[in-house]
């Protein structure tokens, strides 16, 4: 009778961690598919020193919101290279458009 019970018990421990396995593999699926855009940006700039492509997309984000205040006068800290050696900053959207490129949004009447 013993033996019955320690049996059933190690089945239903396995049913249990597979359960909670299939749980996290489709969490984490679901994470880097959708959530894990931002995620996998910081995680990447832990790896290179730039994060002008990432600073830029931001600014492309207030352009399409029309976002006037935060793009024309809200400073974001900048990591660079210049001549090869690393440099970094703090600079408006429009300052980063003008040395980085990217999309511009008018700053006329804005006063900051």
């Amino acid at each position: 009778m013993m033996g019955c019970k320690k049996g059933m018990s190690l089945a239903i421990n396995t049913a249990v961690v597979l359960v909670l396995a299939i749980m996290v593999l489709v969490f984490m699926v679901l994470f880097f598919t959708s959530v894990g855009g931002e995620f996998s940006g910081k995680i990447k700039s832990y790896f290179s020193y730039t994060n002008v492509d990432e600073v830029i997309e931001q600014c492309a984000l207030l352009v399409d919101l029309e976002s006037k205040y935060s793009y024309c006068c809200e400073e974001r800290n900048l990591k660079f290279y210049t001549n090869g050696e690393k440099d970094s900053g703090t600079f408006t959207c429009v300052q980063i458009a003008q040395q980085f490129g990217g999309r511009t949004l008018s700053c006329t009447g804005v006063s900051c």
